[in-house]
């Protein structure tokens, strides 16, 4: 159904048209009524009628100055004028001006009938050339903000002035919205994906409406969406960037990022803005998903520097230190986002990165850890992610992994260690063994051994040594052909009475009151 707006500076009459006409019955809906030319052109910029049924002379503005304007701004939009008998030569004027008909009052309802099918052949004419028009239009803008070659984007902008001359004085503005990627955006089903680049598209067109924001909406590809609106001075287009990045992420429950040229250009310097919007949303690789980004605001890339720290890093990386590897680390990265060195070095310089971590690893025995990956994964890691921090919290994940794997190793070695020291004690207790005899069979020191032994049992080696050859002793008080110097001797004492006395110490009897009393 066709939209019509209805224009009448006398009260009676408008309100005649309104509810006593079958516009149902002639497939036309009365969007809005207007009693001059100036509130008219007021919701003309707002509802974009396909009819406007003017009178032609009303106060403040009359009806030759406001289809002027329709003319100028809303070519599509069709004029039909009310008129008086004596009017004919102003009316006539009028159609000069670009209306397609007119009506003598009072209004015949066979005539308006008759006017109106003329009008709706002709809206349907003008629709479908508007929209010829402007598929032509957004192929020749996208062409001028993304073609590469001067010379074809030159004979671009000469055809589109040619076919549209107004674009030559008129400056835009130009946004590109990128939607951020996350896991869910990557598992959804063609269909759905399909789905939501068709409803991404209404959302975004609903919010340009709301904002009476005039330009053109382009699709570069399933995430990626150009904005170019025609520009308009003490436009808060901050609250436009700010209302599209809340509806699509309640739409879609996905953040974007939204680069915005700051430059105000016409579009024979499309490729201009085209390149600093896209440079701004390609800041997102550094401050991360879900932000509007401003060129004018961007840091300029400095590689001053970065050189001698990236390799003083690759040569003190040290995996036995965690502190100090994971300062490293966090300077190492903030120093690539201060800089802002291009996104293909910092793959290049964090490759190298874990790189010198295999290297680090290759002082280590079993440097295949299975839960932690080769080289060949951590590299796939590091060239899929999409944001400089996703990078670094790798890094620092993957290195504080490293460290914990090989701080377990070396409490595994340790309790190996003491282990084979208990080995010695159990197959030698009756020797005459020393600290220093002990440590020299592990290769520690007699005082770190000590340490490792009692952190390790719980007891000192000089309490578990006793422990075991008072425990073997008392087995053989059960072979009564032994003597108590026997036994001494066996379980390392030379000297019987202190054998003797040790035992009754811990035992609270003799060696031979034991035999007597127990076994």
């Amino acid at each position: 159904m066709l939209t019509i707006l209805l224009v009448e500076d006398e009260m009676i009459e408008l309100n005649l048209m309104r509810n006593h006409i079958d516009w149902a019955g002639m497939g036309i809906e009365v969007v809005g009524t207007a009693k001059n030319g100036k509130k008219a052109w007021e919701q003309i910029q707002v509802l974009q009628p396909d009819i406007v049924l003017s009178d032609v002379r009303m106060p403040f503005m009359d009806g030759l100055q406001l289809a002027s304007l329709i003319q100028e701004r809303y070519d599509w939009i069709k004029v039909v004028f009310l008129s008086g008998h004596d009017e004919f030569t102003y009316v006539k004027s009028a159609l000069q001006s670009g209306a397609v008909g007119y009506l003598l009052k009072p209004i015949d309802r066979n005539e308006l009938s008759s006017v109106m099918a003329k009008v709706k052949e002709e809206v349907e004419k003008a629709k479908l050339l508007r929209r010829s028009k402007q598929v032509l239009i957004e192929s020749h803008t996208l062409n001028l903000l993304t073609v590469k070659e001067s010379v074809s984007r030159e004979q671009v902008w000469l055809e589109l002035v040619s076919m549209a001359p107004k674009y030559a004085a008129m400056k835009f503005v130009t946004a590109l919205i990128s939607v951020d990627s996350h896991p869910a955006i990557r598992t959804i089903q063609s269909q759905q994906r399909l789905d939501d680049i068709s409803r991404t598209a209404d959302v975004i067109q609903a919010l340009l409406h709301d904002f009476a924001a005039e330009g053109t909406l382009l699709r570069l590809n399933e995430q990626e969406w150009l904005v170019v609106l025609q520009y308009e001075e003490g436009a808060d287009y901050e609250a436009l960037w700010l209302a599209l990045s809340d509806a699509i992420k309640a739409a879609f429950a996905a953040t974007v990022t939204i680069g915005v040229s700051d430059a105000r250009h016409s579009l024979q310097h499309g490729r201009v803005m085209f390149e600093a919007a896209k440079n701004a949303v390609n800041e997102r690789f550094f401050i991360g998903p879900g932000h509007i980004v401003h060129s004018a605001k961007l840091h300029d890339r400095l590689d001053l520097g970065f050189k001698a720290e990236y390799e003083g890093l690759l040569k003190r990386i040290d995996l036995s230190d965690r502190q100090q590897a994971t300062l490293d680390i966090h300077h190492f990265f903030d120093l690539l986002t201060r800089l802002r060195v291009t996104k293909e070095l910092v793959y290049e310089v964090t490759v190298e990165l874990l790189k010198a971590i295999t290297s680090e690893l290759a002082k280590y025995e079993d440097r295949s850890i299975a839960a932690i990956g080769e080289l060949s994964d951590w590299t796939q890691k590091v060239e899929g992610a999409e944001y400089i921090g996703d990078i670094k919290d790798f890094i620092l994940d993957l290195t504080d992994k490293i460290i914990a794997y090989q701080e377990g190793r070396q409490q595994d070695r340790h309790l190996l260690l003491v282990q084979k020291v208990i080995d010695i004690i159990e197959s030698e207790y009756y020797e005459s063994l020393t600290i220093e005899y002990l440590a020299g069979q592990v290769y520690l020191s007699p005082n770190y051994l000590r340490v490792l032994f009692k952190e390790k049992k719980g007891c000192t080696i000089h309490e578990y040594l006793t422990r075991i050859r008072l425990n073997k002793s008392v087995e053989l008080l059960h072979d009564k052909t032994l003597k108590i110097h026997d036994i001494a001797r066996k379980v390392g004492y030379e000297n019987t009475s202190y054998f003797c006395s040790f035992f009754y110490k811990t035992q609270g009897v003799t060696p031979n009151e034991y035999r007597k009393k127990f076994l």
